[in-house]
């Protein structure tokens, strides 16, 4: 667009120009306000690369239409309130005025750059706070209610419970004792085949501690067991057994007891189901109330 098509005035009643002369194109138009292609661009710069201009567009809108709607709610901040604020900053940072300036510098910004935006964000959280979290609350019922509908979210690592038979064979064993102890845990294994309780077995038999509790390891996490019971038992079902297997200390027979998915306790999960849902309510009611915002105004997307 020239400048003369910018003011109104008919090619013909100019002279001519050495050539086109383009001035910043409109992008959007919100209500009366406009939004140019060099406020897009600066907006987008503050946007990591590859941010889509359309989406970086449309939020803009979105903060003029709101910026209007505190407006006309009265929640616009004075100049007193904006340097208060500021100077809160710089006192937490313990800065000077020109300290303070040297390092919106060093970020790409003037004072009154700072000024302007941080104006709007404290604007903007007003009408947050008074549109969007003012009666948004999550109970106890909405909170049980999601943790029963997706315990499969509060699941655990699986866990394991065997119960262990070991024949020990002694440190730095000879071959014929290895034999002798391989021989006595495949007897065993025919025994508990024929249907010997495992239990007296194990108390008759076993040579690990583990002994004085029917050889009752108690549940573990699965990846915790030693690697040789963890290879053996890792596809076996409840009753079921294998062995012998050949370990440092010496032959196991093991039986799988349970294996079970532990589910993390409501009262340990209740605050981060409350925070999840309270920011759903809060984003899904954001959403709509732009769409409020938006049915209301003019818009004109000319991107």
């Amino acid at each position: 667009m020239s400048i003369a098509m910018a003011v109104g005035v008919s090619a013909g009643s100019v002279p001519a120009a050495p050539g086109p002369v383009v001035v910043d194109r409109v992008v959007a138009v919100v209500n009366d306000e406009v939004i140019t292609m060099s406020d897009l661009q600066r907006e987008s710069l503050k946007r990591p690369a590859g941010t889509d201009q359309r989406l970086t567009l449309e939020d803009m809108i979105d903060r003029k239409l709101q910026m209007v709607a505190a407006k006309r709610n009265g929640m616009e901040v004075t100049d007193r309130e904006l340097a208060d604020a500021i100077a809160d900053i710089m006192k937490r940072n313990s800065m000077d005025n020109k300290q303070f300036e040297e390092a919106l510098a060093r970020e790409g910004l003037t004072l009154e750059q700072y000024r302007s935006e941080f104006r709007e964000q404290m604007t903007m959280s007003r009408l947050f706070n008074k549109f969007i979290r003012t009666g948004l609350s999550v109970d106890e019922k909405e909170i049980r209610e999601h943790y029963d509908r997706n315990l499969g979210q509060f699941t655990l690592p699986d866990e394991i419970r065997v119960r262990l038979l070991v024949v020990t064979v002694p440190e730095k064993a000879s071959s014929d004792q290895i034999e002798e102890a391989r021989d006595k845990a495949t007897a065993l294994m025919v025994r508990i085949g024929k249907g010997e309780n495992f239990i007296h077995l194990i108390r008759e038999n076993s040579g690990s501690p583990t002994a004085a509790q029917d050889g009752d390891l108690g549940f573990m996490q699965r990846g915790h067991l030693i690697p040789e019971i963890e290879d053996a038992a890792k596809d076996l079902k409840p009753g079921q057994y294998a062995g012998p297997v050949k370990a440092a200390d010496g032959f196991y027979i093991i039986r799988v007891e349970e294996v079970r998915t532990p589910v993390k306790p409501f009262e340990k999960v209740k605050d981060e189901i409350q925070k999840m849902l309270y920011e759903q309510k809060m984003e899904n009611t954001y959403r709509a109330f732009l769409q409020s915002l938006r049915s209301e105004a003019h818009i004109e997307n000319k991107l």
